[in-house]
């Protein structure tokens, strides 16, 4: 009993990854949840969105991917809004220093 090689695609999207699909899969993920998907979520694997390791075939890096298709690149660390980012504040909304 011999073994049948199993039919691999090319992707979860049954096909190449082409500008045009990354860019539809980021549309669709942010009409979902306002807000495009962090790295560690994109390293853990969404639905209609290619793996990290495709993101950096194709572009480079994430931050790449998003200017690309017309994205804010979000600063290193975390998102706004985030209570590591809240914290430490004065009454203008600016970071405090350690000092005040």
């Amino acid at each position: 009993m011999g073994m049948t090689p199993t039919t691999r695609t090319w992707s979860k999207a049954g096909a190449r990854w082409t500008h045009d699909l990354v860019g539809y899969g980021l549309d669709r993920y942010h009409r979902r949840n306002l807000r495009t998907p962090t790295v560690r979520e994109l390293r853990a694997g969404i639905d209609g969105l290619p793996s990290h390791a495709t993101i950096r075939r194709l572009y480079g890096n994430a931050s790449t991917m998003f200017s690309y298709h017309g994205y804010r690149v979000r600063a290193r660390g975390g998102q706004p809004g985030h209570p590591c980012w809240t914290r430490a504040r004065d009454p203008r909304g600016c970071f405090a220093t350690a000092d005040s």
